[in-house]
């Protein structure tokens, strides 16, 4: 048994009907490297079943603890059903990108029952006219509970289930067959939480007697260094500043749409020379910044004062291959959509960016975390409520979400079938109902945007607006 981080648990009790708190993944894959040319739903089936012991989320389960008065714990499943996880549908011809983009979203949109392990797979056939996409490919979506993983700990799930040749063999399977280990009983889990309960208080003073007084000299640079002068200083007198309220900062719908656009790798590379100091994050975000310009625009809707992003920030450290779940934290960051020129937008990103960066600010980072995670479970969650509240009934704090999930940089297989395309989908939340996932994979780069149908109708346009941005900085390299 293991219990949820205070982090995993608060992606519980955030959720609701309209706002699943889920990632997924679009995998797309040209079965013509396969054995004979072709994968089946049947091999499909096989190969999961291969692999399910290198990832523990594959067979376990969530169980709660009476009256939910602590964090659940991981169990295994002693019903698991490999099949249940596993879907499988196909496109209508001629199918193409419009329609794969529509199946997806609808897809992101269900909620996953969490009474069993919290991820699917939908397997989708018949991409027959896709563009740089092989007639007969197929896709998988694969969908996870946030609780579960961060989009970190996915790509090493990811891995787990790929091979780096067509013709690689499966790994060694386990010692011996699985077991699902015994449920545990009320009593037990009653008597887990009165000795969590009984040791919270030494640590809650282990965490603080060692984190707070750098965590408070570390609150006092938040507003320059944490939300990238994003919130003026109130210590320099002037009133804290919150971004313009858009289309994409109201109440969520149920609904959602998926737009994603793919680019050489190399190409970012080359526009971010042009910008000393300038990574391929900042050109990403200029990118974003550019596209919301241009749509914005063409809706007469674009405010006068930039645009900002919510950045998740991975805190694990070098070499952490685990698969536990959140470790994450959150930066505000502009994005230049006051800015015309596409040059000057990476420039001043960039410049905000740099501080982020430092090893001491991923230490501050985590220290607070740690601190947050001292207080009781049931205030957090009423906090992760609130919050689902707070960004469309008060001020607005970000206007879209911004991730960065760097994938494999070599080519992966699955089943012999080469992975071709890899994008992203994130969760929405109240008052910030829309998304962008940077993923990369083999010298591509995916920018992909998840979005509330209410706030996007249009999702083509934005993918319009996203090549316009994109061009434009491509021509400004020269």
């Amino acid at each position: 048994m293991q219990q949820l981080s205070w982090s995993d648990d608060m992606m519980l009790r955030a959720e609701g009907p309209a706002t699943p708190l889920q990632i997924q993944m679009l995998l797309i894959y040209d079965p013509s490297t396969a054995p004979g040319g072709r994968v089946t739903f049947k091999g499909i089936l096989e190969e999961l079943d291969a692999r399910l012991h290198l990832a523990e989320v594959f067979r376990r389960r969530l169980t709660e603890l009476p009256g939910g008065l602590h964090m659940p714990y991981w169990v295994d499943d002693p019903n698991f059903d490999l099949e249940y996880h596993v879907r499988h549908i196909g496109l209508p011809q001629p199918g193409d990108w419009r329609q794969l983009c529509i199946q997806v979203a609808r897809l992101h949109a269900r909620q996953i029952d969490l009474r069993r392990p919290p991820w699917e797979i939908t397997v989708i056939e018949g991409l027959n006219a896709v563009p740089g996409v092989p007639k007969g490919s197929f896709a998988m979506a694969l969908k996870l509970h946030h609780c579960a993983v961060d989009g970190m700990a996915s790509v090493q799930m990811i891995a787990a289930l790929h091979d780096l040749a067509a013709d690689g063999p499966r790994p060694a399977g386990p010692d011996r067959p699985w077991q699902p280990a015994p449920l545990p009983s009320t009593a037990d889990l009653l008597s887990r939480t009165a000795v969590n309960a009984a040791l919270h208080p030494v640590r809650v003073g282990r965490v603080v007697l060692s984190s707070t007084p750098k965590i408070v000299r570390g609150l006092l640079g938040v507003p320059g260094k944490l939300v990238g002068g994003v919130v003026s200083s109130v210590a320099e007198g002037s009133r804290p500043s919150f971004p313009p309220k858009t289309r994409f900062n109201e109440t969520v719908s149920p609904h959602r749409v998926f737009e994603a656009r793919f680019h050489d790798l190399a190409d970012f590379k080359r526009i971010k020379a042009r910008v000393p100091g300038a990574t391929v994050n900042d050109v990403a975000l200029a990118y974003v910044g550019g596209a919301l310009r241009e749509y914005l625009a063409g809706h007469d809707e674009l405010p006068e004062e930039s645009l900002v992003a919510a950045c998740p920030i991975s805190l694990r450290e070098a070499g952490d291959e685990s698969a536990k779940g959140n470790m994450l934290f959150g930066r505000l960051q502009g994005l230049g959509t006051d800015i015309a020129d596409p040059l000057e937008r990476l420039a001043t990103i960039a410049a905000s960016t740099a501080a982020s960066r430092s090893e001491s600010e991923h230490s501050s980072r985590a220290q607070l975390l740690e601190l947050v995670a001292t207080l009781p479970t049931a205030l957090l969650g009423v906090t992760a409520k609130a919050a689902s509240v707070l960004p469309f009934s008060g001020p607005t704090v970000a206007n879209t979400t911004v991730t960065n999930v760097p994938g494999p940089t070599v080519p992966i297989f699955f089943h012999g079938a080469r992975l071709l395309r890899a994008a992203g989908l994130g969760p929405l939340i109240g008052g910030l109902n829309l998304c962008h996932v940077v993923a990369s994979y083999d010298g591509i780069l995916s920018i992909s945007a998840t979005a509330d149908r209410d706030a996007l109708p249009d999702p083509a346009r934005y993918a319009e607006c996203m090549d316009r941005a994109f061009d434009e900085l491509l021509a400004a390299t020269g």
